[in-house]
């Protein structure tokens, strides 16, 4: 996780819970399913426009590209993917 500002201010408590919950899951589920051959990991595309937001560097579209190509390329299990790569939890 990355620690700049604004995404470590209180207001933000409750997105920054969710996220450090949804990278435990992502480790927690790729141990145990290790050896079935399932890969789990979260793919962060970056900052993405859409109708909530109506602000973004990328369409969805574009916002696609990263989580699809990492579905479907290697055998990383358990890892978080964000545009200029693998980041350390």
């Amino acid at each position: 996780m990355r620690q700049n500002p604004p995404y470590f201010a209180a207001r933000y408590i409750g997105y920054n819970a969710s996220k450090a919950a949804l990278n435990m899951l992502t480790v927690q589920l790729a141990e145990e399913l290790r050896e079935s051959g399932i890969k789990v990991n979260s793919v962060s595309p970056g900052f993405v426009k859409t109708d909530r937001t109506g602000m973004g560097e990328m369409t969805p579209q574009e916002g696609a590209v990263l989580p699809v190509r990492y579905a479907l390329g290697g055998d990383d299990t358990g890892s978080f993917v964000e545009p200029d790569g693998l980041t350390p939890w």
